[in-house]
């Protein structure tokens, strides 16, 4: 073998070694970034109570917190929680939720997600995109 070759063969394995794994990282890192940046959402759709117990389809939640679902007021969310669920970090699908009592059918309710502190993620108010309907 010439010397030459030798050399691309030390650097190949060199970066091999040591190139892939600060590369690996690297993507690591930066989806965790991404992850954290992400911002919290949730999916409820109409649907028949389950007894005292409803479903939301979907909760992505920044960190640790509550999903709330309150009451309705005048077309609006209202300040009355009448169920929650903890939740962690991360992604979250067909999370049962239960009331803290039976509704009747046409009830409006509106989830919500808030902090540790059980302050609502949102600044302003509730996305209205998250009211449903008990059918």
């Amino acid at each position: 073998m010439t010397r030459r070759k030798i050399s691309h063969g030390i650097a190949a394995a060199s970066f091999i070694l040591f190139g892939l794994p600060i590369s690996a990282y690297a993507v690591v890192e930066n989806s965790e970034s991404a992850m954290s940046q992400t911002p919290p959402s949730v999916i409820v759709f109409n649907q028949k109570a389950k007894g005292d117990q409803i479903k939301v389809t979907y909760a992505y939640m920044p960190s640790a917190g509550h999903l709330v679902i309150y009451g309705s007021e005048g077309g609006k969310p209202g300040t009355n929680v009448v169920g929650s669920v903890k939740l962690e970090a991360g992604d979250h699908r067909d999370i049962a939720v239960k009331l803290d009592k039976t509704l009747p059918t046409g009830t409006s309710l509106w989830a919500s997600l808030t902090n540790s502190d059980k302050q609502p993620f949102w600044k302003r108010h509730l996305p209205l995109q998250n009211e449903f309907l008990i059918e």
